[in-house]
């Protein structure tokens, strides 16, 4: 029998299991693709997260936060999902950021409360060539050929044993190899952007940069665990009032994500009307659906679902903490700037057309083993004549749907097997999904036009889902992902959610096959988790855009022994 274990348990087992590292505070140090950015562009980021007691990759948290904070205060967030300490994120550049300095904040919900000093993150330059917008405070227009003035331009040295060899350009590539030569492994990222002279003007009255493991401050301990992924809390409220004491007493409240994923959750609402999910990470900006329910029979046994009219309304609740980043320095801008702004601010917006997510690339990320190792059984319905009926495609095409009528209700029961060979129809309750949404009441399902279901899938087996156990899962995926313009129950609420990113790359290598893409990006290759072995070697055929210039190839991260890496080296592509 096979369950999905309640993730607070899981979380609580995890706690005892690792006071070690629960003591230790977790660093989380960025690298970028580069320094300097257009509103309109992506800044990459590549996430080191370090256990402090170990000085090893913490295998607790799954999900850094990065805030990027100018003069005026925070201007984004995003979060990044780890594995075993790694993970990797993209900023882009809304066009509300005006001109000016931005520096990272980076942490962990387990470290990551108010700021006991200032975080001395990486600091990062934008323009926004679209707007005459200027930070506060953060900018200081200065006459061409003024005498520099501190502080003084401090570049990151090199470090590590790393080399960089560049090879021959040909068919639209040039062939690029990395070396590690010292006596340990190493996590790095790999960018490759263009010099287009920017960096060289505001260089001379420039700023402090920081190496890698420098970027890091001290936050209060919050007690937010994170070990399987996010943490996604709500409160519920009726009639204005948060809901409290015995009216709470018995409410329980499923959520999930639209979009034909695994993600879904019940909790129960406490006595102060707080709900609290422990999600395997729910990635990418999506609508959470949440369905109150005002008893235990109806969340175990299904229920009408209908809703019970009343007037439940769930809100999000987001930490309050305060950051502070350090003196973040004034940008110095001059009217050398203007040309080499315009002629970058034209392949930023001719990139913006063009830009397709198929172009990037998915990294490997942590998967919800929601159905764990079980073959689910798939039937394409484009496969089979169309009944006109939901009833009827089920009965003559979905061998292992039942659809019973059970206490006066229409259920679809799944046939499974309780022992081999021997198949039987479930007593208990399937949990039925439409475009990943939990449907208590199965025959909204059951009478939906089948024309609007591309595929019916079949999970044959028991499953715990928190508190209720349900036997089997039936999954009903639309052309649409919009679940056939189902009309919600009464107590149903919506919110949008910022997730996770999915960990995406740049590489470069899906472009050649898309000739109608033009390349005028300014980072042209960008891997930001690179593993290598002890005198590893690391290739890769850097795509060559569709111009000319100088280009620097960058190389950071982290080695086995805890030490910083960075190397980089200039080329010229032609």
């Amino acid at each position: 029998m096979a369950k999905r274990i309640f993730f607070q348990f899981v979380l609580v087992f995890a706690l005892l299991l690792q006071t070690q590292v629960l003591r230790a505070q977790e660093r989380v140090y960025v690298s970028t693709d580069k320094e300097l950015y257009l509103a309109g562009e992506s800044i990459w980021c590549s996430v080191f997260c370090i256990d402090e007691s170990t000085g090893k990759y913490s295998q607790f948290s799954s999900v850094a936060y990065l805030e990027f904070h100018s003069k005026r205060g925070m201007e984004a967030l995003i979060k990044v999902a780890m594995a075993d300490g790694r993970g990797c994120g993209r900023l882009q550049v809304p066009f509300s950021f005006a001109t000016g300095n931005c520096t990272i904040v980076a942490y962990t919900s387990k470290d990551g409360g108010d700021s006991k000093g200032e975080f001395n993150g990486k600091t990062v330059t934008v323009f926004n060539t679209l707007s005459s917008d200027k930070v506060k405070d953060g900018v200081e227009v200065v006459e061409k050929g003024e005498p520099v003035m501190a502080p003084e331009h401090k570049p990151i040295e090199d470090s590590g044993a790393i080399s960089i060899e560049v090879g021959e350009q040909g068919n639209g590539a040039v062939p690029v190899k990395i070396r590690n030569a010292g006596g340990d492994g190493a996590s790095m990222s790999v960018s490759v952007y263009h010099i287009d002279g920017i960096e060289d003007i505001i260089g001379k009255r420039g700023y402090d940069n920081t190496s890698l493991l420098e970027r890091k401050g001290d936050f209060e301990v919050t007690g937010i665990e994170e070990y399987a992924g996010e943490m996604i809390r709500t409160r519920v409220f009726r009639d204005g009032k948060p809901l409290r004491g015995n009216d709470a007493e018995g409410v329980y409240m499923y959520m999930s994500a639209m979009g034909n994923t695994d993600d879904t959750y019940i909790a129960n609402v406490d006595s102060l009307g707080y709900a609290t999910y422990y999600t395997n990470n729910i990635s990418g900006k999506r609508d959470l659906l949440f369905d109150v329910v005002t008893n235990v029979r109806q969340t175990a046994k299904i229920g009408s679902g209908t809703g019970s009219g009343n007037g439940f309304r769930v809100e999000k609740v987001e930490g309050e903490f305060k950051h502070i980043p350090a003196e973040i320095p004034v940008l110095k801008i001059s009217g050398e700037l203007e040309e080499p702004l315009k002629k970058r601010s034209m392949r930023m917006q001719v990139g913006r057309r063009f830009e397709q997510d198929t172009l990037f690339n998915l990294m490997p990320m942590r998967s919800n083993d929601f159905f764990g190792a079980v073959e689910p059984i798939v039937y394409n319905l484009d496969d089979y004549t169309r009944f006109p009926l939901m009833k009827e495609v089920i009965s003559e095409y979905v061998s292992n749907l039942r659809v019973r009528k059970v206490e006066g209700e229409e259920r679809l029961l799944v046939l499974w097997q309780e022992t081999e060979g021997a198949y039987t129809v479930s007593r208990q309750y399937a949990l039925a999904l439409l475009d990943g949404v939990p449907v208590r009441d199965h025959s909204k399902i059951i009478n939906m036009d089948p024309l609007l279901v591309k595929q019916i899938i079949i999970y044959p087996r028991r499953y715990l889902l928190n508190y209720f156990m349900f036997d089997g899962i039936v999954k009903f995926n639309t052309y649409k992902g919009d679940m056939g313009g189902m009309k919600l129950g009464e107590d149903v609420n919506i919110l949008s959610h910022d997730g996770p990113q999915y960990p995406l790359a740049f590489m470069g290598d899906r472009i050649p096959g898309n000739g109608r893409y033009p390349n005028y990006n300014s980072t042209i290759y960008w891997n930001p988790v690179v593993d290598m072995d002890k005198d590893g070697v690391y290739e890769f055929n850097c795509p060559l855009p569709d111009y000319k210039g100088n280009f620097r190839i960058v190389v950071e991260g982290i080695d086995g022994a805890g030490n910083g890496i960075y190397k980089e080296a200039v080329v010229s592509f032609e």
